[in-house]
């Protein structure tokens, strides 16, 4: 079954990070068995999700540290059946012709079929590249009608008028969206709230959204989220780094599942609930097997009563 054939059925996704763009190629080959023989024992996953890790400098130019991300889908795709789901930052290509090329070169020769479409990380740097809702344009007209191609693209709850951009990226050809990681179940409590009611008043389809949690084994772990802009409370950050006998990263898996059940909570109660999903996040290599757990638990979590 094609990814955007389970967008409706509660997906589960793990996200992992490609690797280092200089790491060896037995480095790379471990890597990619590591994921293979974890996502096996996983009976629920329906896709991987790749990010692409980037820097931009004080005028918004990329620094690309990691593997491409289409690259690195290819490697994992030998003989895997889970679809890879691959990230773009749209903004860093040369012009909308730049972008169209790459899409029709990801589709063709790479085989893909679903994609998370995302802009730069700030609002007054003029990019050369398209934005988010041309590129999602730009992505379907590339695909040529094609029912299996995926759109996605990525939600700050936290940004002014965050409503307004999912409705316009929706229109432009949106079918699922990524949050940022989170810890707290405001704003995007509110987001899917305000979100389903504006679909409907619009007589517009609402694009699924995978809310995204990931591990938390230490301290580096928060001031990396923190920095990342994930929204960490002192209450929430005392939770997370509150072991008292128990393994590392153990009591973050308590944290998010009380932080799902209430954002699900608020959606079903919602006038116009809006279809969900969850992306698992490692962060980092060293939480790649508490990720794993955490993606075997919510097939559990996902009807859970609320704590």
């Amino acid at each position: 079954m094609a990814f955007v054939d389970r967008l409706p059925r509660f997906p589960i996704l793990l996200e992992v990070v490609p690797p280092h763009r200089r790491a060896s190629d037995k480095a790379v080959a471990n890597l990619v068995q590591r994921i293979q023989d974890a996502v096996r024992t996983l009976p629920h996953v329906d896709a991987l999700n790749l990010p692409e890790v980037l820097d931009e400098n004080h005028v918004g130019r990329p620094f690309y540290r990691n593997l491409d991300p289409r690259l690195f889908a290819k490697m994992l795709n030998d003989g895997f059946p889970v679809e890879p789901v691959v990230n773009k930052v749209v903004v860093h290509m040369g012009d909308a012709r730049a972008f169209e090329a790459w899409a029709r070169e990801s589709l063709d020769r790479y085989g893909l079929r679903s994609f998370v479409l995302a802009g730069g990380t700030s609002s007054r740097t003029p990019y050369p590249g398209p934005d988010v809702e041309a590129a999602n344009r730009i992505l379907r007209s590339a695909a040529k009608g094609r029912r299996d191609v995926a759109c996605g693209n990525i939600t700050i709850a936290e940004r002014p008028g965050e409503v307004e951009r999912l409705l316009r990226k929706t229109r432009a050809g949106a079918q699922f969206f990524t949050s940022q990681v989170l810890f707290e179940p405001e704003p995007i409590r509110s987001v899917l709230r305000e979100y389903g009611d504006a679909c409907a008043a619009d007589g517009l389809e609402p694009a699924t959204v995978l809310l995204s949690f990931a591990p938390v084994s230490d301290y580096e772990d928060v001031e990396f989220l923190a920095w990342l802009g994930a929204t960490i409370t002192s209450e929430t950050e005392d939770a997370l780094l509150d072991h008292k006998g128990r393994e590392p990263g153990e009591a973050s898996f308590e944290v998010a599942r009380s932080i799902w059940t209430r954002i699900r909570d608020g959606n079903a109660s919602a006038r116009h609930p809006v279809p969900l999903g969850v992306n698992i996040e490692e962060i980092s290599v060293h939480n790649f097997d508490l990720a794993v757990r955490m993606v075997r638990g919510f097939s559990a979590w996902r009807d859970a009563k609320s704590p």
